[in-house]
């Protein structure tokens, strides 16, 4: 790879005119151009003098199955119980792979070459591995399943009824040996394309025994344990109802809060959540565009931040650009934080690109693999175009990458030294079978959740 190359290593080092030189998957020097060309004889090089070579970009929040609904959930509060669950309850196995290729290519085309993927699904568990392995994106795939049942009562029929919680005897103990298996074959720590991680996906219906065996397993095998937490204002009420508790003192009633916790989204976290997780070592995904698209609540990110909490940015399939999420990361907490305090350093470019780098990388401890262009880590890179006009005349390049850069500079997107997307050409997926397959899937997503929308699809 030739270009200025952004490291992301600990010193944040650029190379204005430099090298990075991969083989059999692996980087084995960056550096100055004159430098690395007298020490290797290179096959092939990409990239010219006015290429910007980033590591890999990551996306530390997805669910494939979920694609095909997006744009049906406009408009719609809330959707996610009456439109996103039986979407996804409704695909097959063969429209599960399908999803995941779909997902892949838009992440692929943005610069993405690792996402972080929650199943809940164990029936279309073996169709989104394969469908992965054939093609070629890294992936942290945190699979579990609910085992219990669960009654909100909402705010009006709480004169009569109570919020309630049941687990399923039992199938706690028999998902875990699942998830266990899972990890064993997909090491958290492995050198494959996928890396195991538990999902415990939510207070409401996971119990108390499955959180504190998912937590367990996480440490065992020193993986990543994936909770959606504090997301809703429904949430927040059903657990003060049912457990007494917030969403993350609950968490840490179980002992779930460690540096292997994910918290995701946490967007109505109070300042007492915010310092659990922070004494825990726990990481956050946080979703810039869904805070947006579900209209719940703007995370504190600065306070997140400050209180030294690690956070990776994750695209949750509203816009699969990281692109499009940091620079939404910037301008909703601009406006939410930046504006109201007159303060341009709310969040710097750099931190923000940190997030979707090296930052995502420790967050879904990864980084001793991704994250970052530095000799021994896997040669998952992206290379961007810099010669357009609104790149040049370069002053402060973090800033222009968040401000003025999109996937339109996405060149070529490497994932272990393969090149899987190169000027709108996808070597590891057949993109026109892809789109008939998945305009039959939209459509039959379509057809299964439109009568589930308070108002019709509008026309365009």
């Amino acid at each position: 790879m030739r270009g200025r190359i952004v490291t992301m290593d600990k010193d944040r080092t650029v190379i204005d005119d430099g090298m990075a030189v991969s083989r059999a998957g692996r980087i084995l020097a960056v550096g100055p151009r004159a430098e690395i060309a007298s020490r290797f004889r290179c096959d092939q090089v990409l990239g010219d003098a006015h290429s910007i070579i980033m590591p890999g970009f990551i996306d530390a929040h997805t669910h494939c199955t979920q694609c095909f609904v997006r744009s049906l959930t406009s408009g719609e509060l809330p959707m996610i119980p009456r439109i996103y669950s039986p979407a996804q309850r409704s695909l097959n196995a063969e429209q599960a792979a399908t999803t995941v290729r779909l997902i892949a290519a838009q992440l692929l085309r943005s610069g993405i070459t690792t996402m972080c993927e929650g199943t809940l699904n164990p029936a279309h568990e073996p169709a989104i591995v394969e469908a992965i392995e054939e093609t070629g994106i890294r992936c942290v795939m945190a699979r579990g399943a609910a085992d219990q049942d669960f009654h909100h009562a909402a705010l009006y029929s709480q004169i009569t009824d109570r919020s309630w919680y049941k687990a399923r005897e039992g199938q706690a103990e028999k998902e875990l040996l699942a998830t266990e298996d899972f990890l064993k074959r997909h090491p958290a720590r492995g050198e494959g394309l996928i890396r195991g991680a538990v999902n415990v996906s939510a207070l409401m219906n996971f119990s108390e025994a499955y959180f504190k065996g998912g937590a367990e397993l996480a440490r065992r095998h020193d993986a990543t344990i994936q909770v959606h937490i504090g997301r809703d204002r429904e949430e927040v009420e059903f657990c003060l109802a049912a457990f007494g508790r917030r969403p993350i003192e609950r968490l840490a009633d179980l002992g779930v809060i460690d540096e292997h916790l994910v918290a995701v989204h946490a967007v109505l976290a109070s300042e007492k959540e915010i310092e659990l997780l922070a004494r825990g070592g726990a990481g956050l995904a946080h979703s810039p565009v869904e805070c947006v698209a579900n209209l719940n609540a703007i995370p504190n990110l600065p306070r997140f931040r400050a209180s030294g909490i690690r956070v990776a940015l994750g695209c949750d399939n509203q816009a699969n650009d990281i692109f499009v999420n940091m620079r939404a990361a910037w301008l909703i907490h601009g406006a939410k934080w930046g504006v109201s305090s007159y303060d341009a350093e709310f969040l710097s470019a750099g931190e923000i690109i940190d997030m979707a780098t090296i930052e995502a990388a420790s967050v879904l401890r990864c980084d001793d693999l991704v994250g970052s262009l530095e000799p021994g880590k896997a040669a998952d890179m992206v290379v961007l175009d810099g010669s357009g006009p609104h790149m040049m005349s370069s002053q402060h390049l973090s800033s222009e990458l968040l401000r003025y850069a999109s996937r339109a500079e996405v060149k070529s997107t490497i994932v272990a030294g393969k090149v899987l997307y190169s000027d709108g050409e996808f070597p590891t997926i057949d993109i026109e079978r892809l789109r008939e397959e998945a305009t039959a899937g939209a459509r039959f997503v379509r057809d299964v959740v439109a009568d589930r929308r308070y108002r019709p699809l509008p026309a365009w």
